[in-house]
Parts: C-alpha cells; structure tokens; sequence
C-alpha cells in the first residue's frame, strides 16, 4: 500500500467498524422479524389443521361437489410462481431461486409469475414468458391477490 497515509488507513478502519456494526443491526432486527413470522406460523398451525380436516370431511360427505380446483385437466403449460426479493441483502437467495427456476423450466413449456422486483427483472431480461409484471413489490401482495391468481389459473384465465 505505498503511498498510503496513516491517517487514510485509520478512516479506513473506522469505517469498516461502522458497516460492521450497521450490518449487525439490520441481522439482529431480521432475526427479530423471522422469529415474529415463525410464531405467527406456529400459532395459525393448530386453526389451519381444524380448517383442513373440515373442508376434507365436507368433501368426503358431497359426492356432486365439483370445483375448477379439484377438475384433473391435461397439463399444457406449468406455472412457475417465483418469490424474490425487491431490494437489500437476499443476493444468495434470489441467485438460487432463479437458477434454480430457470435450471427446472428447460425444455418445459412454461410460464412465470414472477412476485418481486428481482424476479420481475430477471424473466423480463431473459425474455421469459409471463403471466404478469403486476407484483414487483413483494410486500405489497396480498393474500387476496393470491386467491384471485390460484382462481384464474382454476379457470384457465391465462392459458
């Protein structure tokens, strides 16, 4: 490091001090956020379980149910529903995500919905074919959209 002073090597120093500690913060607060987000999962589990066993004892009692979730069609097109992240420090995640994706598509005919602004600019840049764009802030889907996708791809809305 010739020319180097001191004085720059000493800020250099402090400053990876302060990323250091800036990067613990933001793991201690996304720990804090999983393990909120695995009680929540925890505590829905036991309500989830009765809901189950009922719908199944209701199907199992209505011989003339029908439903477009439960018709057996012939499968044209798979749908890949892709999570990734908008922003921030999921690099590792959404690299394996995609390639893994991509690694699966091959040779299938397939389309994407991708959910997230990586995903979104991922399959847009390959030139993927895709349900919609619509979700590129992950946060901002809602369960209702959710529903309202599964009943579309029921129907064959996007086909």
């Amino acid at each position: 490091m010739a020319g180097v002073s001191t004085k720059e090597i000493k800020n250099r120093i402090r400053s990876m001090e302060s990323t250091k500690q800036i990067t613990k913060a933001m793991e201690m607060v996304a720990t804090s956020k999983l393990r909120k987000a695995q009680a929540q999962v925890a505590s829905s589990r036991p309500y989830f379980q009765i809901f189950s066993t009922a719908i199944s004892d209701i199907i199992a009692a209505n011989t003339d149910f029908s439903s477009p979730y439960l018709v057996e069609r012939p499968v044209k097109k798979l749908v890949y529903i892709v999570i990734a992240g908008d922003r921030g420090l999921a690099g590792g995640y959404n690299s394996n995500i995609l390639k893994q994706v991509v690694a699966d598509m091959e040779g299938k005919e397939s389309v994407v919905l991708p959910i997230g602004k990586k995903a979104v600019d991922f399959f847009q840049s390959k030139k993927v074919s895709l349900l919609t764009a619509n979700y590129a802030v992950a946060e901002s889907v809602s369960l209702g959209d959710c529903f309202s996708i599964a009943k579309n791809l029921a129907k064959g809305a996007f086909e």
